[in-house]
């Protein structure tokens, strides 16, 4: 089941850390580029379905109109990552939003309100909400899952680091590694899924299924391994999609050395491909909401030492900020 993951590939495709990559439409894998053996694409295809050309076509005009230096290629490249968190959400329990240029365009979304709601009843059986936090929160544990998550449903694309200013910049958090550890299914279902869209899609339900048992299986192999090295993953480094090779050296090091963390991931950036976003990194959200099965409170948010501004800032001990540049902005929920 979990081999695709994993597997080697003679002709990477992509670069994790290729500085600065110009936005290019034709770049963009067909549908929302679901990896292999994630059950999606009839999701992913009503997502498209319940956006009419005439809707992105105004919202694309609204959102240009704002930012006159926006390409179309750029507009294309948010556009399509935007859409990737809104499948996100129909799969996570809590999705925040770590990144205000593309949070921006979802803000200019809701302007059209019937073909916003229309959107969402389509889509995820009610509106997507929203909702604004009083201030950026600090959530470096829930970027960890969100970047671990995006690895393993995601083809990784030349832009996608740069619009989300960069991955794998924090550990997952303690309260999260040690429930995979217990390998508990059930309770990680409830704790992190939406489980009330897994009723409604069995392609969901499927998917946070396969999404479990990886989680648990790289958490075990991670527990059982001394050295990065001994887990077996490097040989994924030939892949395409070095997205999930990384995925799988955060969950290792967040379990073995977490106080060496950074250190740690840095040393397993492929050669020639560093990841150029570290100073950029925001681990921050404006808000937060839960999905249709559950609260609106989250965990992971202790640790980190960066905080972010987006008209405003977020306090945090480092004292440090980023900025509104950077990956700052709300979650969502479907209701």
């Amino acid at each position: 089941m979990f081999r695709f993951l994993f597997r080697k590939s003679p002709k990477p495709r992509s670069r994790v850390g290729k500085s600065k990559p110009s936005f290019r439409a034709s770049d963009l894998p067909q549908g929302l580029g679901l990896l292999e053996g994630i059950p999606l694409e009839r999701i992913a295809a009503k997502l498209n379905s319940a956006l009419p050309l005439d809707y992105v076509e105004r919202l694309q005009y609204r959102v240009k109109t704002g930012n006159p230096s926006m390409s179309d290629d750029e507009f294309a490249c948010k556009w399509f990552e935007l859409k990737r968190f809104f499948l996100m959400n129909l799969i996570l329990k809590r999705t925040p939003m770590f990144s205000s240029e593309i949070d921006e365009i979802w803000h200019e979304m809701l302007m059209f309100t019937r073909e916003y709601q229309r959107f969402g009843d389509q889509f995820a059986g009610d509106a997507i909400h929203h909702s604004p936090e009083r201030e950026p929160k600090e959530m470096p544990g829930e970027r960890a899952w969100f970047d671990w998550v995006y690895a393993h449903l995601f083809e990784f694309t030349p832009t996608s680091s740069r619009c989300w200013n960069g991955f794998f910049r924090n550990p997952l958090d303690e309260e999260r590694t040690d429930l995979l550890r217990k390998a508990n299914e059930d309770e990680i279902a409830e704790q992190w899924f939406d489980m009330e869209q897994a009723k409604r899609y069995p392609e969901v339900a499927e998917t946070i299924r396969i999404l479990i048992k990886q989680a648990i299986h790289e958490a075990r192999q991670s527990v059982s391994s001394r050295r990065f090295e001994d887990t077996g993953w490097k040989d994924s480094l030939t892949n395409p999609n070095n997205m999930v090779y990384m995925a799988g050296a955060m969950m290792f090091f967040s379990i073995q050395d977490s106080d060496n963390f950074t250190s740690g991931m840095n040393s397993q950036w492929p050669v020639n491909e560093p990841n150029n976003y570290n100073n950029k990194h925001s681990n921050c959200s404006s808000s937060g909401c839960g999905g249709s099965g559950g609260s609106g409170d989250s965990s992971g948010n202790s640790g980190g030492g960066s905080s972010c501004s987006s008209g405003s800032s977020c306090s945090s001990g480092s004292g440090s900020s980023c900025s509104s540049g950077s990956s700052c902005g709300s979650s969502c929920g479907s209701s």
